[in-house]
Order: structure tokens, then sequence, then C-alpha cells
């Protein structure tokens, strides 16, 4: 079980049913490759269960328009119940509007300020898990 994963872009874990990632600060472009390694890193700490996920996106200025694509679709998609994104910059909130109206992801996804209201929101897309 690997549910906590930490590499040089970004610090990923599961807490409570929902998966944290926190990009790190000096991460300032996601192109294509590192957006592959942030979904791979994903996969592993979920292990194929659904999950609602917070993303702290942090100081990210921008993400290619093939990121941006990549990570809207596919594996990128897998395994999650619905994307809240972390964001206290105009920039960040601006990348993060463009990346919901253009790629139009398939499940909930939603910026906000504070982190206690992302939380608060992604609790009611915890998925109900029989024991």
């Amino acid at each position: 079980m690997q549910n906590h994963i930490k590499n040089e872009y970004h610090e990923i874990w599961l807490e409570d049913d929902i998966i944290h990632g926190v990009y790190n600060p000096n991460l300032k472009v996601i192109d294509i490759n590192i957006a592959k390694q942030l979904v791979n890193d994903r996969l592993k700490v979920s292990e194929g269960i659904r999950y609602p996920v917070l993303a702290d996106i942090g100081n990210v200025k921008t993400i290619t328009r093939e990121a941006e694509k990549y990570m809207a679709a596919g594996d990128a998609m897998k395994y999650i119940s619905a994307v809240a994104i972390l964001t206290h910059s105009r920039v960040g909130k601006l990348i993060s509007s463009i990346y919901i109206s253009l790629s139009r992801p398939k499940i909930p996804t939603k910026v906000f300020a504070d982190k206690q209201k992302a939380i608060e929101w992604l609790e009611q897309h915890k998925i109900e898990r029989l024991s």
C-alpha cells in the first residue's frame, strides 16, 4: 500500500477518504510529462478505489494545452468522484477556471480559495463503501 508519495512535483496522500495533493512551490509549469507523473502517483495512492481529490495548485503559473487535455480525460479521471482545486492567487484561479471551461471535466470540479470549504464540498462526493 502506497498511500503517501512525495517527489519533486508534489506531495500526495490519502486522508479521511480524500486524496490530498499539494504541488511544490517551485513547480511553475505543468507539461505533459509532469502531468503523466502526477496522474501516475494519484493512481498509486487511490489503489483502484474512487475518491474525491483536493488539489492545491499553489504557485503553478501555467499548464500546457497538451497537459490540460491529458488531465481532463482517460486515466487522469480514473477513480475520482470530484475535484476541488485550491488556489489563493488570481493567476491560479484564472488557470483553473480556463481548465474547467475548456476541458469540461466529466466529474464535478470546482475552484476554492478556502481549504475548509473545499473539504466540506468534497465530503458530499465521497462514495459509500460496503464493508
